[in-house]
C-alpha cells in the first residue's frame, strides 16, 4: 500500500501520528525507502505493535485494507500482496463470498479470519 494510505490506516486505528513518529514507523515498514509498504511488512509490523494479541477482527482489518474496503478478496489481490506461499494457502481456504455484492471468485477473508482462530466452523 501507498505510504498515505498507511498513514490512513494508522490514523484510522487510532494513532496519533506526529511526523516524527510517521517517520520512525515507516523506517521499520519501508527500510529501503521505496516508499511502498508491503503487506508482509504491515502485518509484521501490527504483530510487534500488539503483541500476541492478534485477533480475528485485526486479521480481517488487514485483509479489508488489502481488498480496498470490499467485503471479499480476489483471487490477484492475494497473489499481488502476499508472498506466494501464503497467497496459495489463502486462496485454498478461504471460502467464496456469498454476499449480495459478489463478483465472479470473490473469496470470504472475514469467514477465513474467524476460522483460523477457532470462531467459527470452516
Amino acid at each position: 500500500m501507498e505510504t498515505d494510505d498507511f498513514r490512513a490506516c494508522l490514523i484510522s486505528m487510532g494513532y496519533d501520528l506526529g511526523e516524527a513518529e510517521f517517520a520512525r514507523i515507516m523506517a521499520l515498514v519501508d527500510p529501503n525507502g521505496s516508499g511502498v509498504v508491503t503487506f508482509q511488512a504491515f502485518v509484521d509490523f501490527m504483530t510487534r505493535e500488539t503483541g500476541e494479541s492478534d485477533t480475528s477482527e485485526q486479521v480481517v482489518a488487514s485483509f479489508r485494507i488489502l481488498a480496498a474496503d470490499k467485503p471479499y478478496i480476489l483471487v490477484d489481490e492475494l497473489r499481488r500482496e502476499l508472498p506466494p506461499e501464503q497467497a496459495e494457502y489463502c486462496i485454498s481456504r478461504m471460502p467464496p463470498y456469498k454476499g449480495p455484492d459478489a463478483v465472479p471468485g470473490a473469496l470470504d477473508y472475514a469467514a477465513f479470519s474467524t476460522a483460523l482462530y477457532g470462531e467459527s466452523d470452516l
